[in-house]
């Protein structure tokens, strides 16, 4: 697990301290292929599948059960992280109510189609603080 961890922030490229994302950090070839502040970001398909990210799509509801390890919480909020278009972003949801294994949800920013991650959520969040590292609270990582 740590070799994995250690492959992937190697092969991102993305430092510590803050400065602003270059273009060696990603792009073709790399675990990160494409980031905007404003889309957030895109992996590569070996880097999903090497790290063992998996997605479950939205159906039609306004309301979707979810594996709880698909709950970001940050101080007291919940996230998720929707695939659209293939670009990763953390998105805002309402914890309806939960049990050991799942937890019903809601969002405005969430439609039918959406894809959540489900597995692997730690490294999309460790990906998703390093290239927001200037904006992201220090206690996020």
């Amino acid at each position: 697990m740590i070799k994995i961890l250690l492959g992937l922030l190697i092969s991102l490229n993305v430092f510590a301290s803050g400065e602003e994302a270059v273009s060696t950090q990603y792009g073709a070839g790399k675990a990160v292929e494409a980031y905007s502040k404003e889309d957030g970001f895109k992996l590569s398909v070996k880097a999903i599948k090497t790290l063992g990210i998996e997605f479950v799509k939205l159906d039609a509801s306004t309301r979707w059960k979810v594996p709880q390890s698909s709950l970001v919480n940050i101080k007291q909020s919940f996230m998720v992280y929707r695939r659209f278009e293939g670009w990763l972003t953390m998105v805002l949801v309402k914890v309806i109510s939960k049990d050991s294994q799942f937890a019903v949800i809601e969002s405005a920013d969430l439609e039918s189609g959406d894809e959540v991650v489900t597995a692997g959520v730690h490294f999309v969040r460790m990906t998703d603080a390093d290239l927001n590292s200037g904006t992201v609270d220090s206690c996020a990582h």
